[in-house]
């Protein structure tokens, strides 16, 4: 993919240490704060959002604008087309930079705009400030975690105060598997390959156990932690299974964990954050070195509508700002129910 080496772009790409893949840690991952979420609502359009619909990284921060009803206050750009120098940001055309009057053609010139001595991979998410001509964040942590502190939506949150340390424990299993279906695909030794595959299915394993018996993972209340993992799933048997070999069982092969990806897939607005086609056209052309003839391998069978069955395990519930949680109806964002 190439990166930038003191604000200049070359071919080299330092993902691969020793056979194992190592993801950059993000340069703009600082909590964001009060004053950048206040002006989010304050100053409609100042900030920009700018994902892929192949990066899950991106994905799970498109997903918080759309459960936070934040498509009208914060535009999203998707970045698209072939990736010479990287992500393109317009198809290969020119386009404006939000605020400026500098037109790019490469996400990498907005990390220069930023910083022009940045050394790293330029990478989505980003939340771009327009006004300041600024990267604000590229960590889907921390920008999901902005979006949440937003005051939008009827005052709902995915990160409830008294679920942050469960959350924050969940999350941290999750990332393994997010990370690890990566390690397994990009590994170039047979045993980082084999420990990347295990740990991934081990994780799953778990996930099935535990939602056995509740409807999401921290019971009856759908958080940050869900929305962290469904990208993965979305993915997993379409990418993961037969690009990245990760071909012990497929998703499908998970009764609950299947039931519970289409549960996720069921909420307003989050079908429209998944675009299948262009997911895996990105990942089989970029995500791997060994798939030189470009052949992207046909799409399983998967019917992401059939209906999930999860209502079994009782209603939605989704966490309020000032407190306690109300029922919802997934979909349609409404709710149903008391504060409880």
């Amino acid at each position: 993919m190439g990166m930038l080496i003191n604000g200049r772009w070359t071919d080299r790409d330092d993902i691969i240490e020793n056979g194992r893949f190592r993801r950059q840690a993000s340069r703009w991952s600082s909590i964001i704060g009060a004053d950048v979420v206040q002006a989010l609502s304050a100053e409609p359009g100042r900030f920009w959002l700018i994902g892929s619909y192949s990066c899950p990284w991106s994905h799970r921060t498109m997903i918080l604008r759309q459960l936070k009803g934040l498509t009208k206050i914060l535009p999203l750009h998707i970045a698209h087309g072939p990736r010479i120098q990287g992500y393109a940001v317009n198809g290969g055309g020119p386009w404006r930079a939000p605020g400026s009057d500098r037109e790019i053609v490469h996400l990498h010139e907005l990390y220069t705009l930023s910083d022009n001595t940045f050394s790293g991979r330029s990478t989505v998410p980003i939340l771009w400030d327009g006004g300041w001509q600024c990267i604000v964040s590229n960590d889907s942590a921390a920008i999901m975690r902005g979006l949440d502190a937003v005051a939008a939506a009827g005052d709902i949150v995915l990160a409830p105060d008294h679920l942050l340390v469960e959350i924050d424990t969940a999350n941290a299993r999750i990332y393994r598997l997010n990370n690890g279906v990566y390690r397994a695909g990009f590994a170039e030794r047979q045993e980082a390959y084999e420990e990347a595959v295990e740990e991934v299915f081990a994780i799953l394993d778990e996930l099935e156990s535990r939602l056995s018996d509740q409807r999401y993972l921290l019971g009856a209340v759908i958080t940050e932690a869900d929305w962290r993992l469904f990208p993965t799933l979305v993915r997993f048997d379409s990418i993961y299974y037969i690009l990245h070999k990760c071909c012990r069982r497929r998703l499908v092969d998970y009764p609950r964990l299947w039931d519970y990806a289409r549960d996720l897939f069921a909420w307003q607005g989050i079908a429209e954050t998944v675009n299948f086609d262009v997911a895996r056209q990105a990942s089989y052309a970029n995500d791997t070195s060994r798939n030189g003839n470009g052949i992207v391998a046909i799409a399983p069978e998967a019917d992401w509508l059939a209906p999930h069955g999860r209502e079994r395990f009782g209603a939605a519930r989704i966490g309020m700002r000032g407190g306690g949680t109300v029922v919802v109806e997934p979909t349609g964002l409404k709710v149903v129910g008391e504060v409880g």
